[in-house]
C-alpha cells in the first residue's frame, strides 16, 4: 500500500447477496466476509469500518475448528484492547459451544505476561514476579534519582531514552517487578534469542491472528514473528486509513509490506458498511481520500434502516458557533432535544418537544474531542443541563491522574499479588455482587484520602473522578483483588466504560477507536485541534497532518444514524483567546451534506409547550 491521491470517491450502496445455506458455520456472511474466512495463510483482511471486521475474525476461527476439526486450543488471537479481547471471547464461545480447549485470546501484553510467567526463569525473575503499577514506578523512579521531581522527569523520559528506560527495568527487576511496556519487550527479546522456545510456541499456537495490524509496532511486530514464524497460520485484519497510534510508536509501515514480509499471502478487502447511514459513509469517504492508504479505496452503505427519510434532519451537520462555551451550550440543548426532554425544566423551556422520548437513550450518544482539555466546557454543560454523562481518555488506567494514589491507599490494607495467567484472560462477569472484596476497599480509599485531604483539596477532584473511573472494573472484579490490580496495569480508560451506565460518553479522538454510538457529536472540528497544533511548534510535517486526517476517519464512522460536527470561532487554548474556525479538513467534505446551518434554537412560544400534569 502507498500514499496516493484517491480523490474523488462517492460510494454505492450495494446490498450483499445472500450467500446459499450450506451447513457451515459461515452461513449468513456476506461473500467478501465469505472469502475472508475460507482463505489460506498467510492472509491480510483490509476491513473498513463497520464491515464486521470482528465477526470475520471470529467466523475465522469457529470454521477452522468446527468445519475443518482443528483444535480450539491451538488458535491464538491479539487484540489491542481487553474490551476486544473479552467480545472475541464472548462471541467464540457461542459459535463453538462444546469444545474441550478454547482459543487463547488476549492483548499483545496480556500475550507477554504469559510467555514471562511460564518462562520466567529464562530472563531471571522469580515465579511471582510483579507487574509494577505507577505508583510503584515513580517509588522506584525516586529511589533511583533521590527525588520526587526527578523521578518524574525520568519517567518522562523513559519513552525516548533507552538509557533511562533500562536504568529503570534494571532498578524494578531487582526488586521482582516489570513494567508495563516490559511486558512486550521482554519476551520479545527472549524469544529472538532462544529459538527453541520460539519454536515451541509456534507448534502450540499454529494459527495466529491479529486484530487492528494497523497499530502494530516494532517491538510487538518482533514478538508476533517468532511466534508466527513464515506465517503460513498467521491471519492479519486491519485498516491503514484507521492507523492513529504513531504517537505511541505504532508503524502503520507494517501494514503495508505484509505481502513482502510473508511470501504467498492473500489479501481480501470488506467494504461493505453495516453500521452507518449512508451520508455519514460518503462524508467519512471524502474526508480520508486526500491521504487515504488503500488503493481505489470504497465503501458500500448496507445499513439502509439509517438512510435519511425525506423530511428528516440530515444524518450529518456541521454547527459553528462564536466559542467553545457556545458550542458546549449548544452540544448540551442538541442531546436533550434528540432525547424528547430529559428532564421537566427542558419541556418547560421549549428546548425539547418531547415527541421523541423514549426512541434514544443517553448512553446512545456520545462527545468526541480532540484533547481532554475540550472536556471541561463540555462537561460543564452537560451538567447544568441535568444530563450524566461518563469520561475516558486513551491512557492507560493506572496513569490516570488519582489512581496512583487509590493504588496506594489501597495497598496499606492488603498486600499486592499478581494474578496468574488464567485470571488473566477469565472473563469478566457484570452480574458479580456490588459487595465484593474490591469494591468495598475502593471506596474505603476514595473516602478515606478525601477525609486526609479536606474535601478543598484540588486533588480530591481527581481522587473521586478515578474513584468512579475504577468501580465498573472494581465490580467486575469483585473479590479478586489480584486480578483487580493486573487489569488495572493491563488496561486503559475505555477498558472501564460501564455498557449498563445509563449516560452520555465523553471520550477523546483516540478512545473513541473501536465503539459506536447512535449519535456521535465531534466537538473542536477546528484550525488548531485538527490537525493539533501545539503552542511554539514547529509546522506540523506531513505525516503527522496525515494521521490527524485518519483521526478525523475514526472519529466519523464510529456514528451510526446521526452525525453532528462543530466548531467555534474563537477557542481559549493555553491561557489566551485565540482565532478559530473550521479545520481545513472539512473542505474535502460536500458541504450539501451538512445540510443548511444549525443555529441555537429558539425559545417555543408558551401555547406550544407540553403539559406536565
Amino acid at each position: 500500500l502507498s500514499l496516493h491521491d484517491a480523490l474523488p470517491i462517492s460510494p454505492t450502496t450495494a446490498p450483499a447477496p445472500p450467500s446459499p445455506a450450506t451447513g457451515s458455520v459461515l452461513d449468513g456472511l456476506d461473500p467478501d466476509q465469505h472469502a475472508a474466512a475460507v482463505a489460506p495463510g498467510p492472509l491480510l483482511i483490509i476491513a473498513g469500518p463497520g464491515t464486521g471486521k470482528t465477526r470475520t475474525l471470529t467466523y475465522r476461527i469457529a470454521h477452522q475448528i468446527l468445519d475443518h476439526g482443528s483444535p480450539a486450543g491451538s488458535f491464538l488471537a491479539i487484540t489491542f484492547t481487553r474490551r476486544a479481547a473479552q467480545e472475541m471471547r464472548d462471541r467464540l464461545a457461542v459459535l463453538c459451544p462444546s469444545q474441550n480447549d478454547e482459543p487463547t485470546v488476549t492483548t499483545f501484553h496480556g500475550l507477554g505476561l504469559r510467555i514471562l510467567r511460564e518462562h520466567h526463569a529464562g530472563v531471571g525473575l522469580p515465579a511471582q514476579f510483579a507487574v509494577a503499577d505507577e505508583a510503584t514506578r515513580l517509588a522506584a523512579a525516586t529511589e533511583l534519582t533521590g527525588s520526587d521531581r526527578d523521578a518524574r522527569k525520568l519517567l518522562a523520559a523513559v519513552p525516548e531514552d533507552p538509557d533511562a528506560s533500562q536504568a529503570l527495568r534494571q532498578h524494578l527487576a531487582a526488586r521482582d517487578l516489570v513494567d508495563f511496556d516490559s511486558l512486550v519487550e521482554i519476551p520479545a527479546a527472549l524469544l529472538s534469542e532462544n529459538l527453541a522456545l520460539a519454536a515451541g510456541l509456534r507448534a502450540r499456537w499454529p494459527r495466529v491472528s491479529v486484530d487492528e495490524y494497523q497499530d502494530i509496532d516494532p517491538v510487538q511486530y518482533t514478538l508476533l514473528r517468532a511466534i508466527a514464524g513464515d506465517g503460513t497460520g498467521l491471519t492479519a485484519i486491519g485498516d491503514p486509513d484507521q492507523s492513529i497510534y504513531g504517537f505511541r510508536g505504532a508503524d502503520v509501515g507494517i501494514f503495508a509490506r505484509f505481502a513482502a514480509d510473508f511470501s504467498g499471502a492473500t489479501t481480501v478487502e470488506l467494504s461493505r458498511n453495516y453500521r452507518s447511514a449512508p451520508a455519514i459513509v460518503t462524508a467519512a469517504l471524502q474526508a480520508i481520500a486526500p491521504t487515504t492508504l488503500v488503493p481505489a479505496r470504497k465503501a458500500q452503505p448496507a445499513n439502509h434502516a439509517a438512510a435519511q427519510a425525506p423530511g428528516q434532519d440530515p444524518a450529518v451537520t456541521l454547527h459553528e458557533a462564536p466559542d467553545e462555551h457556545a458550542e458546549a451550550a449548544w452540544i448540551a440543548a442538541t442531546i436533550d432535544q434528540l432525547l424528547g426532554g430529559a428532564s421537566f425544566h427542558s419541556l418547560d423551556s421549549g428546548r425539547a418537544d418531547g415527541h421523541a422520548h423514549g426512541k434514544l437513550g443517553l448512553a446512545d450518544i456520545a462527545v468526541l474531542y480532540r484533547t481532554d482539555a475540550q472536556a471541561t466546557s463540555l462537561g460543564q454543560a452537560l451538567t447544568r443541563a441535568g444530563l450524566p454523562y461518563q469520561k475516558r481518555s486513551h491512557d492507560l488506567l493506572a496513569r490516570r491522574a488519582g489512581v496512583p494514589d487509590i493504588i496506594r491507599e489501597m495497598r496499606l490494607e492488603t498486600p499486592a499479588r499478581l494474578d496468574t495467567p488464567a485470571s488473566l484472560d477469565t472473563p469478566a462477569s457484570l452480574d458479580t455482587p456490588a459487595s465484593g472484596d474490591a469494591l468495598q476497599q475502593l471506596r474505603a480509599a476514595v473516602q478515606a484520602l478525601a477525609a486526609a485531604r479536606g474535601e478543598r483539596d484540588a486533588t480530591v477532584v481527581d481522587i473521586r473522578a478515578a474513584g468512579e473511573l475504577l468501580t465498573p472494573l472494581a465490580r467486575r472484579c469483585g473479590p479478586d483483588l489480584d486480578r483487580f490490580r493486573t487489569e488495572l496495569s493491563l488496561g486503559a480508560e475505555p477498558d472501564a466504560l460501564d455498557p449498563r451506565a445509563e449516560a452520555i460518553t465523553l471520550l477523546t479522538l483516540h478512545a473513541a477507536k473501536g465503539l459506536e454510538f447512535d449519535v456521535v457529536f465531534l466537538a473542536g472540528c477546528e484550525k488548531g485541534l485538527l490537525p493539533l497544533r501545539l503552542p511554539g511548534s514547529a509546522e506540523t510535517n506531513e505525516g503527522d497532518v496525515a494521521e490527524e486526517r485518519r483521526l478525523l476517519f475514526v472519529a466519523l464512522t464510529r456514528a451510526r444514524a446521526k452525525l453532528l460536527l462543530s466548531c467555534a470561532a474563537r477557542r481559549t487554548r493555553y491561557g489566551s483567546d485565540q482565532a478559530a474556525g473550521r479545520s481545513p479538513f472539512l473542505s474535502a467534505i460536500d458541504p450539501k451534506l451538512f445540510g443548511p446551518p444549525t443555529p441555537s434554537r429558539p425559545r417555543k412560544p408558551a401555547d406550544r409547550q407540553l403539559r406536565l400534569l
